[in-house]
């Protein structure tokens, strides 16, 4: 009952790994498990120590630079560009509003009708242009047609941004709401004139567990109502429209946030982001490294990336996360826990114990008790590593190994119990009726 009873609160909870069984699952998805193949159309477009020193900036960019680096992006023709960054409050004005009443009061004195004027007026106009940092960002975006912006659903815990006003990132996705594990009370986003020059944008969001490492990932939150992709999913959309259908029902699985095969650590490659501004556009290995490719750009300096981890991983930024999610999610990768495989796993529970049970009452000796249960052990650890590796089922482990271990004790102490009944009662049978004592030989009775 105690092992039915750990499979039952593990498949109301959301499924596998339940209780006690999360150091297990990260020790077998990051070392037994077969990892994510090294990616061949990915590839990391890194803002790290490197590149800060390189353009003497601090994080975050001006809008300047992210204009320059999507215009260089551009040139190597990516398949598409997912950046994992929120632009959701606009560049600094002070000096556009000062240059702007300048120009305002030359056109009202009169000056700008005279050629020195006018002149003056065009060069003033050309400067402004040039410092609109958001303006240069949002032409960069439409010339590039391919990018991919970041945002954020605003949970209790995450609510520092501004919400959209008008609530949407674009349109909605046609899935039910009800069922999905991240729900959102609003969603952030960029800036309408860089949103609108965007090819979309997705979630940010990671699924944090209550020890800080990163199992499962939300690749559909829930926003009143509306449903709104991740990411990864809006990536994978905008290089698969003809998979549309498709990769909504992958998405779906466990959720909206399944549970996610881990890549080896060098499975991404990677280019800085001084690379693509300082590089030739014509080089060579600046275009067989970037032409045609799904680009990821974030930020992974010293210190400016998140802390969370994956399992048996140390920490990672999110960026990377978000490129092999695509990469799940693409290639079907994605482990799912709840659902039917809960049920699935429910049920081998109990099966396994029940069989058990019924093994016991058949068994003559304790000895022969021990072997069968270390037999139906063994059998459900290599099962349930079987429908991981093979097939992505995450069955629970830990309730069927309690079951059978506390239902050993129980038939253990119940045949201790019994042989020690049966020893008292043949100490009193020899008590009532000893035996008489040997007679010599030659003498008679």
């Amino acid at each position: 009952m105690v092992g039915l009873a750990l499979a039952g609160v593990t498949a109301v909870t959301g499924g596998a790994p339940g209780l006690f069984e999360r150091a297990l699952y990260d020790q077998a998805v990051s070392r037994l498990l077969p990892g994510v193949p090294r990616s061949a159309d990915l590839v990391l477009v890194e803002v790290d120590d490197r590149a800060l020193s390189a353009l003497g900036e601090r994080w975050p960019l001006s809008r300047a630079t992210w204009a320059r680096a999507f215009r260089a992006m551009a040139t190597q023709r990516p398949a598409a560009v997912a950046v994992d960054v929120v632009f959701d409050q606009p560049g600094s004005r002070d000096a556009l509003e000062l240059g702007e009443d300048v120009l305002g009061a030359l056109r009202d004195s009169g000056l700008a009708d005279q050629p020195a004027g006018a002149a003056l007026v065009a060069d003033l106009e050309a400067r402004l242009h040039a410092q609109d940092g958001d303006a240069r960002l949002a032409e960069s975006l439409a010339e590039n047609g391919t990018v991919i912006l970041g945002a954020a659903a605003l949970t209790e815990d995450v609510s520092m941004m501004p919400p959209l006003v008008d609530g949407a990132l674009g349109s909605p996705l046609p899935l039910p709401v009800d069922s999905l594990r991240l729900q959102a009370l609003e969603v952030a986003g960029s800036i309408a004139p860089l949103r609108m020059a965007a090819q979309g944008s997705g979630t940010l969001n990671m699924l944090v567990d209550s020890d800080g490492v990163i199992r499962r990932y939300p690749y559909v939150v829930g926003v009143d109502g509306h449903v709104w992709p991740s990411l990864a999913l809006a990536t994978a959309l905008r290089l698969m429209p003809e998979q549309f259908e498709s990769l909504l029902r992958r998405a779906t699985v466990d959720d909206g946030a399944p549970l996610m095969r881990l890549p080896a650590p060098d499975w991404l490659p990677r280019v800085s982001l001084a690379d693509v501004l300082q590089a030739d556009p014509r080089s060579v290995g600046l275009d067989l490294a970037l032409r045609g490719k799904t680009l990821f750009v974030g930020v992974t300096a010293t210190g400016l990336h998140g802390q969370s981890t994956l399992p048996g991983q140390v920490a990672v930024p999110g960026v990377e996360i978000h490129a092999f999610a695509l990469d799940n999610l693409r290639a079907e990768r994605m482990m799912r826990s709840s659902g039917f495989v809960a049920l699935a796993g429910l049920l081998e529970t109990a099966v396994v114990v029940l069989l058990f049970g019924w093994r016991c009452r058949r068994a003559r000796t304790l000895r022969a008790v021990a072997l069968t249960a270390l037999g139906f052990g063994v059998l459900h650890v290599g099962l349930v590593g079987w429908l991981a590796a093979d097939f992505g089922w995450v069955l629970p482990l830990i309730p069927a190994c309690v079951g059978l271990g506390l239902m050993l004790l129980v038939d253990s102490a119940a045949r201790t119990e019994e042989l020690g009944r049966q020893r008292g009662a043949l100490r009193r049978l020899f008590v009532r009726y000893p035996q008489a004592a040997p007679v010599p030989p030659g003498e008679s009775r």
